[in-house]
């Protein structure tokens, strides 16, 4: 999927699902507290990720919490033995369909649902999520998926807080 096909159709589901009744009622349903914003939707960024976090998922069993249209857990399969990739909202659907049909290797599975729903089903080495909203709670989860935890972007202010996001930065000062 090229990056202006997933830029087109990110661009409507946006369009059709933010601030919808729908997809707030069925937030409010299954208790999904994150926003409905993609901070892996290209694949320099997951690029760049796989890349940061290499050693400590080459060869691993890794749960993705948080998945979105799951560009990262498809370029984590590329380098890991295995990747579950977890998301709750059904809106990045219609992306994310796309996306597996051209690229989904054989070691990634996709679940649609709470992550909670699913502990106690899958293990891994490693869980990880990239996320600006429900850290905390992302956090919780993703420790009862694997023994270490990679929260990508509050490892990433932590190594350079001068250079990040000072919206990110903030929500890590509650966590």
């Amino acid at each position: 999927m090229s990056a202006r096909d997933i830029g087109r159709d990110l661009q409507a589901v946006y369009e059709a699902m933010e601030a919808s009744d729908a997809s707030r009622q069925y937030s409010e349903r299954h208790g999904i507290g994150a926003q409905a914003v993609l901070t892996v939707h290209d694949d320099e960024t997951a690029d760049l990720i796989c890349e940061r976090f290499h050693e400590r998922l080459a060869g691993k069993t890794v749960v993705e919490i948080g998945g979105g249209i799951g560009l990262l857990a498809l370029h984590v399969g590329l380098i890991a033995k295995r990747v579950y990739c977890i998301e709750a909202n059904p809106m990045w659907s219609w992306v994310f369909a796309g996306t597996l049909l051209r690229h989904k290797p054989k070691n990634v599975s996709f679940l649609f649902g709470a992550a909670d729903e699913f502990v106690g089903a899958i293990k891994g080495d490693v869980a990880i999520y990239c996320t600006h909203s429900g850290v905390g709670s992302m956090r919780l989860v993703a420790a009862q998926f694997a023994p270490e935890v990679i929260d990508v972007h509050g490892e990433m202010i932590a190594a350079n807080p001068q250079f990040y996001d000072p919206v990110a930065s903030e929500l890590r000062k509650v966590v």
